[in-house]
């Protein structure tokens, strides 16, 4: 009990020995770790609305106008491709009644185009909007199929977007970690040079080494964790305003965007939890390594 109010003690004094770059430090991971809470956020959101386009990208291929033609043995052809996620059948009729549906009272005009041009369709959906392409390709290698519908520009778009979003995530994500564990890492490494005397006075006498390390790490892990409260305190402050006026602007985007509260609260909780073991992990790392250095018979 006695050995954990020293390291409290000895804890306390850091932060306030070095306050200043203490408080440098907690500004710093502060906003690297709200660049990196939002930034994943964003990501995770535009990936959800991506999602939905995706499944409702459609693409329509056309039978050729065959009396002949087996049209299930074709269906059961084309639901067999990889790239297929579901599939509907629709016959001359049933493409011709949705189309009068669609066109509302211009329907008649299609009275006047005599017999049905419409012929047997498959409305296509497939898994992603990387898998559009793919099939297109394989549908029009079929004899049976005489021409194939589908939104190539949105397809392409969709697809840059998914692509694009990752690498910024990604690339956020390995500068957050990177700046944090350089400011944590220096500012202890400080921390130890300004009382490395003392370090080797406490060793020489018998302290061990977990006895002067402990209080630097915990200086370390309380810097990156205060650091990611606010980051924390940030990111409920802009979130919540931000998607609220996104779904005012746009609200068919309201069920892709995250608005549940407990799902964003768990993730500032994992965005502390991560923060604070960045600083553990960094902390630890240079004290051992100090440590080594002076206690090193020459």
């Amino acid at each position: 009990m006695t050995t954990l109010k020293y390291i409290l003690r000895d804890t306390w004094r850091l932060l306030f020995h070095h306050w200043v770059l203490g408080l440098l430090t907690m500004i710093t991971a502060g906003v690297m770790l709200w660049i990196l809470g939002i930034t994943t956020l964003l990501s995770i959101n535009i990936e959800n609305i991506l999602s939905q386009l995706e499944s409702e990208l459609v693409v329509q291929a056309y039978l050729v106008k065959d009396n002949t033609l087996d049209v299930e043995a074709i269906a059961r052809k084309i639901q067999g491709l990889p790239q297929v996620y579901s599939m509907k059948v629709f016959s001359p009729s049933d493409s011709l009644a949705k189309l009068q549906t669609r066109m509302g009272s211009q329907s008649r005009a299609l009275e006047m185009i005599g017999d049905n041009p419409i012929p047997w369709n498959f409305e296509i959906h497939v898994h992603s909007a990387r898998d559009v392409e793919p099939l297109v390709e394989s549908l029009k290698t079929m004899p049976e199929v005489e021409d194939v519908v589908y939104a190539g520009l949105v397809v392409r778009r969709i697809s840059a977007l998914s692509r694009i979003s990752s690498r910024v995530a990604l690339i956020m994500f390995i500068l957050s970690v990177v700046i944090t564990a350089l400011v944590v890492y220096n500012t202890i490494h400080i921390s130890l040079y300004s009382r490395r005397e003392e370090i080797g006075i406490m060793y020489l006498v018998g302290a061990t080494r977990s006895y002067i390390a402990t209080p630097f790490v915990l200086q370390g892990t309380l810097l990156a964790l205060f650091g990611a409260a606010a980051a924390t305190a940030g990111i409920i402050a802009a979130y919540f305003p931000g998607i609220g006026l996104l779904q005012e602007n746009m609200p068919l985007l309201h069920s892709s965007l995250i608005t549940d509260q407990t799902t964003i609260l768990r993730f500032c909780g994992l965005l502390a939890g991560f923060g604070a073991t960045l600083g553990w992990v960094c902390s630890y790392l240079v004290v051992v390594r100090f440590i080594n250095s002076i206690t090193k018979p020459e």
